[in-house]
């Protein structure tokens, strides 16, 4: 099998990714309700597309979860697959507003709307991995509703800090994507994956 020059590039830049979502959900590890490993896996995509983008940001949440300084995610499988399910979604939504954020010249409507996505796409990872414990210990209702709102003061952060992140810095990261893609040859197309 017979690679083109160009799609040794963008298999180097999605080995380069995996690394980026691995060495910074690692950096951020021990920094309560902030990471900015939804915000990479995002980035993720809009740089390779959807298809690359969600499998970039699988493989890196998975890497991440099973290596976490706190605690590996492998010892709850239930909590491992909703962690990398819903990460990889950030990768993939990343890659289908790829050309919108791309051809949108507004500023504030790209803030917004990043912003929006980056409560979307954290409201989803915590509402999954907050489901997980109940549903792997067999709770009733009445439990799983406990289990939300015991965790609801560090869902709050969550969303506040990944919507701040994601409104603040990443219309200057999807634009700073967007040239390195262009510099390096590598935009033509991507959105095809």
């Amino acid at each position: 099998m017979e690679f083109s020059l160009l799609e040794y590039r963008r298999i180097a830049l999605m080995s380069l990714w995996i690394g980026l979502i691995v060495t910074v959900g690692m950096v951020f590890a021990l920094i309560p309700n902030v990471e900015l490993i939804i915000l990479s896996a995002f980035l993720g995509g809009v740089a390779l597309g959807p298809r690359r983008g969600f499998i970039v940001a699988l493989v890196g949440e998975a890497i991440f979860s099973a290596l976490n300084p706190i605690g590996s995610g492998l010892g709850f499988p239930i909590l491992y697959v909703f962690q990398i399910t819903s990460v990889g979604f950030s990768g993939l939504i990343g890659g289908i507003l790829s050309r919108f954020l791309t051809l949108q010249n507004n500023y504030m409507i790209i803030t917004i709307t990043l912003g929006l996505v980056g409560f979307l796409l954290t409201l989803i990872y915590d509402a999954l991995t907050a489901l997980s414990f109940p549903i792997s210990s067999g709770m009733t209702e009445g439990t799983i509703w406990a289990t939300l709102s015991t965790g609801l003061i560090f869902f709050v952060l969550h969303l506040v800090s990944n919507t701040a992140l994601f409104g603040l810095f990443g219309p200057g990261l999807v634009q700073l994507v967007h040239r390195q893609l262009e510099m390096h040859g590598l935009m033509r197309g991507q959105h095809a994956s």
